[in-house]
């Protein structure tokens, strides 16, 4: 993770994030955090888009950074957004992720620094597993709406 987590507590401006829904027949490519906010949970390779990146250069360098693996991007799957208070009800956190689906070109998995381990997951057992609350959601669309891309990216 470039830049450190100093500009993503109590930002001033939503910050822009994408996330890799990885897929290896009826697998998930999935991360434990290592960081704030999520830090333990489990949720999809991805991470803060940076400046003059585009977010097709962003998805796959977060993918490769947190796991090793390259890949293709298919399209754009969902939009979302996660504001997470603090006990004072100050914005602590606010995120507007584009999830892509990525078409892995390798399946070996080396976890990088920022992640404390990656590993591939069936859909149906990944709900057994400490998710993050958008992972969890975005894993129970893909088991009952299956991968339909929203926009061909």
């Amino acid at each position: 993770m470039r830049g450190g987590n100093e500009f993503r507590e109590y930002p001033k401006y939503a910050i822009v994030g994408v996330g890799a829904i990885v897929l290896d027949e009826d697998r998930i490519l999935l991360v434990k955090r290592g960081s704030e906010p999520g830090k333990g949970l489990w949720s999809i390779p991805g991470g803060v888009v940076e400046a003059g990146e585009s977010l097709r250069s962003a998805v796959l360098r977060e993918l490769r950074e947190e796991t090793g693996i390259e890949g293709t991007v298919e399209g754009l799957y969902d939009v979302f957004e996660v504001v997470i208070p603090d006990s004072e009800g100050r914005v602590q956190y606010h995120y507007v992720i584009l999830d892509f689906l990525v078409k892995p070109l390798s399946r070996s998995i080396t976890p990088g620094s920022d992640v404390d381990e990656a590993k591939w997951i069936r859909l149906d057992e990944a709900l057994s597993i400490n998710l993050t609350k958008t992972t969890r959601k975005l894993i129970k669309r893909l088991l009952t709406q299956g991968v339909k891309v929203i926009l061909r990216y």
